[in-house]
């Protein structure tokens, strides 16, 4: 008996798309209060996630309804799939990933949950100011963050602290896995957000809305 897997691999499902448009929103989990001195004050109330939007080219109903099929097998929010912004699956730098090649980085030092350093990389790889990166922590936990600012790592492969967002979740540690390459984040279909429009009599095109989530 075959059993899919949980979270869907990108092979899986978020390769299969042919996508004519996405967007990769943050969504802020933050409260809101003004102090008497008239300051606007907030503070997070948990981390900040992402919010997917995904529209597909037109394809054949059949190719449609399979991957409406792959959705329906989330059981709506209850399982996952791994997922990258389609308009930006590699570094600018690199646009194929061809540079960054079968690197294996790793996080070096973290100063602190908004500033780390990496090891491993390409000798000189260039990761330009928006450029997205994964960490896989705690063993089946996906972070999913952008570089606040352009970075080049050294001949040897590192990259001193750079700025990255959103803050690096806690349990995530010095010399978890990295990758550039279509990097992703674990997200559930938004339940009732997916859905086929009939578009001619052959043609389809499929829209869903996914969230990150942190869960293992």
């Amino acid at each position: 008996m075959s059993v899919l897997a949980n979270p869907l691999a990108k092979a899986s499902f978020a390769d299969l798309l042919r996508v004519q448009d996405v967007r990769f929103a943050p969504v802020w989990s933050q409260e809101r209060s003004l102090a008497g001195a008239g300051e606007v004050l907030y503070a997070d109330r948990a981390p900040m996630l992402w919010m997917a939007t995904v529209t597909t080219v037109p394809m054949e109903h059949s190719e449609a309804q399979g991957l409406m099929a792959l959705i329906n097998s989330r059981g709506g929010g209850l399982k996952t799939i791994l997922l990258y912004n389609h308009s930006f699956p590699y570094p600018s730098s690199d646009p194929t990933g061809s540079i960054f090649g079968a690197a294996t980085p790793v996080v070096g030092v973290i100063t602190d949950r908004l500033h780390i350093a990496f090891t491993g990389f390409p000798a000189s790889y260039v990761m330009p100011l928006g450029a997205y990166f994964q960490v896989i922590f705690d063993t089946s936990r996906y972070y999913l963050g952008q570089f606040a600012e352009a970075k080049t790592a050294s001949g040897a492969g590192a990259i001193t602290s750079t700025e990255i967002t959103p803050a690096l979740p806690n349990s995530a540690i010095a010399g978890n896995a990295v990758t550039v390459r279509q990097p992703s984040g674990k997200f559930k279909i938004v339940p009732n957000s997916a859905y086929p429009s009939t578009i001619s009599k052959v043609h389809s095109v499929l829209t869903f809305d996914a969230e990150q989530t942190y869960a293992a």
